[in-house]
């Protein structure tokens, strides 16, 4: 009997063994949180179990282990970089709240197309025209993007603009409550389309957070829109 028929097998076995459980953990890790790297404790738990279970009579390279080392390094770095960006944006996110406060009781205007609409009353939808245009179309869509009433508006020139939506929908029946998104474009003197610059005025009534701790403005018509959405205050 060889020596090779005494340990080859086992090793062969117990690698076998130890690669099914570095998939089973591997493949839990990315069930988790496919979005992350694996831990550097499981990283070196496989790396351990490789060395622990390879062929004695064939025993991987010190090349390969040095190269496996520096992969390591490579991971410990990122998750240090990772770890310090997310620390950097949660205090910057926590200054820019602290210095919103000093918009609670202000009136802002704000860039974006949705607005909150309350059944029975009418809205005020603002936006921009950057240049003239003919048969301008406004376009108003429920929370779920369905169109629920357009209009057209004929040609508008430049700027500011405004229209009043009484809530009544295309079919004639009341909007219900909820958030709703609007859009404007029409066709220039040259023939492109023209869209229009949706905002919204309000004044602040509170602060409050994202989901990705970005500062959100409440304001009195009842929208809420990213402070970095502001383009005017006063």
């Amino acid at each position: 009997m060889s020596v090779n028929s005494l340990f080859a097998p086992s090793a062969s076995s117990s690698a076998a063994n130890s690669a099914a459980a570095a998939a089973a953990t591997a493949g839990s890790a990315g069930a988790s949180n496919s979005n992350n790297l694996i831990s550097s404790t499981t990283f070196l738990n496989l790396m351990v179990e490789q060395l622990e279970n390879q062929d004695p009579l064939n025993p991987q390279s010190s090349g390969a282990n040095i190269s496996e080392l520096a992969q390591f390094d490579s991971m410990n770095q990122l998750t240090s970089m990772n770890s310090t960006l997310q620390s950097l944006v949660s205090s910057q996110n926590q200054a820019a709240f602290g210095n919103a406060v000093n918009l609670v009781g202000q009136s802002i205007q704000a860039s974006g197309d949705t607005f909150s609409f309350s059944s029975g009353s009418q809205s005020s939808l603002q936006y921009s025209m950057p240049q003239s245009a003919n048969s301008v179309s406004l376009n108003i869509y429920d929370g779920s993007g369905n169109l629920v009433f357009n209009t057209n508006l004929g040609a508008l020139g430049s700027g500011a603009q405004s229209f009043n939506w009484d809530g009544l929908e295309n079919n004639g029946s009341s909007a219900p409550s909820g958030n709703y998104t609007f859009s404007a474009s029409g066709t220039g003197a040259n023939g492109a389309v023209v869209n229009a610059s949706p905002y919204t005025n309000g004044t602040v009534t509170g602060l409050s957070t994202s989901g990705s701790g970005a500062v959100q403005l409440e304001l009195s018509n009842g929208s809420t829109v990213p402070l970095s959405s502001v383009t005017n205050v006063g």
